[in-house]
């Protein structure tokens, strides 16, 4: 037995011994469990026996809260809650300020909705708040305003700032300046300023903080009340020094108002006052001297900047760059971005897309192909915008082989697709140079990348028809239009007018003036029955002349030079009949018509001793109002 012994004492022990961390964290716990039971009945018992001797609170007012208490928890308020509600309070209660204060007080902690009702009952119960210590009173409307304001019920908030005004202490600054933090930490910049305007009703409020001012700048600025920008700044001002926000608002409010000087002088005095100027105040007033046209002072800032240590990236050069281009200052563009390399900023797709553009409008294609071929050897990376920026230079100078090229080498990049410009600038280049079906394969690829086909472009197929004198395709395209839900405009009419008279269809040109205009909700202007009127006089069709002659009477009275016109046509080619017969017209609708071109064609009538047609002339003159010269 005793060997048996040993050996199961012995497993015990190795046991135990193995296991003698987990049976040491076991036995810790087993003893905190213990004194933490034992704590714990103690502390039960003691708060059973205060509770027994705490008196009954019905009746009985509560303690006044200190002003400077605000460290309230969630007990508090609940301790604080209304056990019969606002309704099963004694009148007599709601009329005592040394009970009502701090009641109310406590309810805005956590049930705002709670304590504006006990106060408006208390109030209705004709409650004298002037009886109650100024600062306790002037805490509760604190908290119950900014409790509105935090539960988004502004206009509770001012209701109880007028009450304030009337029935309490008045609104002081730190009342003001809480609100004022709290709406613009809530982005109610625009209440914000209405509180203001209220509180500052009184004359004699002084406001000593700074950042209250800081505040109301920077709502202003988000309101676009500009106007009030410069008064809170003098006041910020002479609270204290500016914060780098400040300026940088102020900064912000001189380039909405335009004033670059103003906007100098701020970094000047950031400068002198050693105060920190980050990127976003250079880079807004470099902006603003550029969008007031003054580059030069723009220039100078940026060199001050360098000298200074000041902070310049990308934006700035490209803001600048984007001066030189807008004044046609080409080299200095190129000059700015050897500066940029310069200083080892980094050029960006924007600062290539303004030089591209720049060479563009300065008809520099040359230049502009070899800042292409520079982006492509250094890495930038490629987007639609470069891409059709150089095809726009490329068509613009004629060279559509150039700008294709371009495109074949966009779609070869299967990352950066065409966007609908890209296709607007190249089928109205193939248009005009003769390459109608060239312009149509690219209205296909187009409409196969999910693109829909807008009214600039059906108009430039519609205008290259117009040159081959397509009108079939024309009708097609047309047709094309109006089922895809693209309005035509008075653009789209006038060149269907072009390809009918170049394709001799005047007749079809007249019906459809008259029936498409009003069938698409399109309101003709009085130039599209000028141009067909004209195309019918130089084809020597004066029975379709009279005919939109009439047409435009439809829509009013003719002008005298719109007359004039139509008149001078008419001698020219000898169709006096047709003039007589539209002064005619004029004389019955009551139109404008001048002396001289009236005189002009009864003197070629006189010339051709055309009698009837001479006397019809006469007599539409007088009817004019105008007098006929003697023979």
């Amino acid at each position: 037995m005793e060997p048996a012994a040993d050996m199961i004492l012995s497993l015990v022990s190795s046991c135990v011994y193995s296991l003698r961390v987990e049976l040491t964290f076991a036995a810790v716990l087993g003893a905190l469990w213990a004194v933490g039971r034992k704590t714990g009945l103690a502390g039960a018992k003691t708060q059973l026996a205060s509770t027994r001797k705490r008196p009954p609170s019905s009746g009985a007012p509560a303690g006044r809260a200190k002003p400077g208490d605000r460290s309230g928890r969630a007990s508090d308020a609940a301790a604080a809650t209304l056990p019969g509600g606002v309704g099963g309070v004694d009148p007599k209660l709601l009329r005592d300020p040394r009970w009502l204060v701090p009641q109310v007080t406590r309810l805005c902690r956590a049930e705002a909705r709670t304590a504006l009702e006990l106060y408006r009952a208390a109030h209705r119960a004709g409650v004298d708040l002037a009886s109650a210590e100024r600062d306790e009173c002037e805490y509760m409307f604190l908290s119950m305003v900014t409790a509105t304001i935090r539960t988004g019920q502004l206009d509770e908030a001012m209701v109880l700032l007028q009450e304030l005004r009337r029935h309490g202490p008045g609104i002081s600054s730190a009342l003001l300046g809480s609100t004022t933090k709290l709406c613009t930490s809530k982005q109610l910049y625009a209440e914000c300023l209405a509180i203001f305007d209220f509180a500052a009703e009184d004359k004699e409020l002084k406001i000593a903080d700074r950042s209250v001012w800081s505040c109301l700048l920077f709502c202003a600025i988000e309101t676009k009340e500009l106007e009030r920008c410069k008064l809170f700044w003098r006041r910020l001002e002479s609270c204290g020094a500016p914060s780098c926000k400040d300026y940088g608002n102020m900064i912000r409010y001189a380039s909405a108002a335009g004033d670059w000087k103003l906007s100098l002088e701020l970094v000047q005095q950031m400068r002198q006052s050693d105060t920190e100027i980050d990127s976003v105040s250079y880079n807004t007033c470099v902006a603003t001297c550029v969008a007031a046209d003054r580059v030069d002072e723009a220039r100078t800032l940026l060199d001050e900047m360098a000298e200074c240590g000041g902070v310049s990236d990308a934006i700035t050069y490209n803001t600048l760059s984007k001066g030189y281009a807008k004044a046609g200052r080409l080299e200095q563009c190129f000059e700015l971005f050897e500066l940029m390399t310069q200083r080892r900023v980094e050029p960006t797709q924007v600062t290539y897309g303004i030089l591209l553009d720049c060479c563009i409008n300065e008809n520099q294609v040359a230049r502009a192909a070899e800042v292409f071929e520079q982006m492509k050897a250094n890495g930038c990376v490629m987007n639609t915008v470069l891409y059709t920026t150089l095809i726009k230079g490329f068509a613009r100078d004629g060279h559509v082989d150039k700008a294709m090229e371009v495109y074949e080498l966009m779609r070869s990049e299967r990352t950066i697709p065409p966007d609908l410009i890209t296709f607007s600038i190249l089928i109205k280049a193939n248009c005009d140079s003769g390459r109608l079906g060239a312009a149509l394969r690219l209205k296909e690829a187009m409409l196969g990348l999910g693109l829909k086909a807008d009214e600039v472009i059906f108009n430039n197929i519609l205008g290259g028809c117009a040159k081959e004198a397509d009108a079939y395709l024309a009708k097609c395209t047309y047709k094309e239009m109006v089922d895809s839900g693209v309005r035509p405009s008075n653009a789209t009419f006038s060149i269907l007018i072009r390809l009918y008279a170049q394709c001799k269809l005047l007749d079809e040109a007249v019906d459809m003036l008259r029936t498409e205009p009003a069938a698409q909700r399109v309101a003709p202007e009085p130039r599209l029955y000028s141009q067909l009127a004209h195309c019918c006089l130089r084809e020597r069709r004066g029975k379709q002349a009279t005919e939109v002659y009439l047409m435009m009477l439809e829509h009013g009275p003719l002008t005298a030079s719109a007359h004039g016109g139509m008149l001078g046509m008419c001698v020219k080619l000898n169709m006096l009949d047709t003039a007589a017969e539209i002064l005619s017209m004029a004389a019955e609708a009551g139109g404008r018509v001048d002396q001289a071109d009236a005189d002009q064609v009864l003197k070629a009538a006189r010339k051709k001793r055309k009698g009837q047609c001479e006397e019809t002339i006469a007599s539409a003159m007088r009817a004019l109002g105008l007098r006929p010269s003697p023979a």
